[in-house]
């Protein structure tokens, strides 16, 4: 069971540095202009968290 329990811990961190890794991608694209759609389609991140990640941006404007 602990084999399963260490898979399950890499599988999750593993998911969790693709969706880092795909917010910053976004955070590059947005701040070079591209369209909130554009984002969404190639991050492949939900259109609510591209969204948030552009006003989140707006602000720090």
């Amino acid at each position: 069971m602990k084999d399963y329990d260490d898979a399950v811990l890499r599988y999750e961190g593993f998911q969790e540095g693709a969706q880092d890794k795909a917010r910053e991608m976004a955070a590059a694209m947005l701040a070079e202009g591209d369209s909130v759609e554009k984002v969404v389609r190639v991050s492949r991140l939900s259109a609510a968290d591209v969204l948030a990640l552009k006003a989140s941006l707006d602000l720090k404007k």
